[in-house]
């Protein structure tokens, strides 16, 4: 099982939009219990596991299309380090950064704390903090911007969420003020 260090830092989260008083989210992650408008459920209770991989191998294909037209200009030059181990965070190959990062989002969204990936192994999503997980990157705060406007919501809204549910139950624990510091910079 591999595990990815990862952590909200101190991420507060309130239920938004439709609820149930009888729905109880599958998983205890930080946005477990923030609802999306379409269903009262958490992200992972509405979607389901299958959506989140497909959400996840859409931000890959959209960071790919982004770097092949636009270079590092708009990302950085993090996703380029991955699998070479400088800085250290960047030490798993492509196949385990993305099996972590879908077993991630999955735990974050309400879902198990870990998940078996299309490749057959089972990645874990809560663990380390975020920002062990990008010292050494220096993403900017116009490189994150970026990455959650072009990449992110794209990835979202191709696999179908509505702007809705993307405003209701994904955004706010990625557009975080504390999430977002545990990230840039580092």
């Amino acid at each position: 099982m591999r595990t990815l260090g990862l952590s909200f830092v101190a991420l507060t989260l309130t239920a938004a939009g439709c609820s149930s008083d009888s729905y109880t989210p599958t998983g205890t992650g930080p946005a477990a219990k923030l609802y999306c408008n379409s269903s009262g459920k958490n992200a992972f209770d509405t979607f389901g596991a299958a959506a989140f991989v497909a959400v996840n191998e859409s931000i890959f294909t959209n960071v790919g299309t982004e770097i092949g037209a636009h270079m590092t200009t708009n990302l950085g030059d993090s996703f380029g380090k991955v699998g070479t181990g400088m800085p250290a965070s960047t030490a798993d190959g492509a196949a385990a950064f993305k099996g972590t990062l879908a077993a991630f989002l999955v735990y974050v969204y309400g879902g198990p704390d870990s998940i078996k990936y299309t490749d057959g192994v089972t990645y874990n999503g809560k663990g380390e903090d975020m920002v062990t997980a990008h010292t050494g990157l220096a993403i900017t705060s116009a490189q994150y911007d970026y990455f959650v406007a072009n990449i992110v919501v794209p990835a979202l809204t191709t696999n179908g969420v509505t702007m809705d549910d993307v405003s209701s139950c994904f955004a706010p624990p990625i557009t975080s003020a504390a999430f977002k510091a545990s990230i840039v910079g580092q």
